[in-house]
């Protein structure tokens, strides 16, 4: 991981490819929710799954459908939480 820097790679809506990930925050089959350096990434969609997970070069492969994803803040000093995100 390189300076907090993160790639997505989105293939068909079916196969999401991530870099940056610090940690796997939470994984259900409708939504997904990465850490990255600066923020957190929410994946949602349909019969989503992690295929891959490598946390040391911090590369996730998703397989599923993929219908959106959102980027939310989240401060170096706080966790992130799920209250402050349906604010």
């Amino acid at each position: 991981m390189e300076n907090g820097k993160s790639d997505l790679t989105l293939l068909n809506r079916n196969q999401l490819n991530v870099t940056g990930v610090k940690k796997i925050k939470s994984s259900e089959p409708e939504q997904i929710v990465l850490i990255l350096q600066d923020s957190a990434l929410v994946i949602c969609g349909a019969n989503l799954s992690v295929a891959s997970a490598s946390i040391q070069t911090g590369e996730v492969s998703i397989g599923g459908l993929v219908k959106s994803l959102r980027y939310t803040g989240v401060s170096d000093k706080r966790k992130f939480s799920f209250k402050n995100m349906f604010r």
